[in-house]
């Protein structure tokens, strides 16, 4: 029961806190010409600056991907014979043990031989 009235004393507290503060009227602020055109100024080179961000990085991801797509020739050589072949494949398709061609084949590297990567 206690707490019931409790609950209804606080609620019309917080009424009469909300009426109250509603009742007093907001006083006019008077902006200075000076540091309007000053906040003007700094919200214009935030935005100058995150558009030349945003440009650098569009750029760089770019050159990154044309890199990575870039065609190499792939020379394998095996180092007890000295023959050599000659492959030409994407970039981003070399891995540690091997490689995919342009035509699709998969190649293996072993152990005896090493990868030379000719670049344009």
């Amino acid at each position: 029961m206690i707490t019931k009235i409790l609950l209804t004393l606080g609620v019309i507290v917080i009424c009469l806190w909300v009426l109250s503060s509603r009742a007093q009227p907001q006083l006019k602020t008077v902006v200075n010409p000076a540091e309007q055109k000053r906040r003007k100024q700094l919200r214009n080179a935030a935005f100058a600056f995150m558009g030349v961000m945003v440009v650098a990085a569009a750029i760089m991801i770019y050159l990154e991907v044309d890199k990575r797509n870039a065609v190499v020739t792939v020379h394998v050589i095996n180092t007890q014979s000295g023959d050599k072949k000659s492959y030409r494949v994407v970039k981003s398709d070399i891995h540690s043990d091997g490689f995919t061609t342009l035509d699709g084949v998969q190649v293996f590297v072993a152990e005896i031989e090493r990868i030379e990567i000719e670049t344009r």
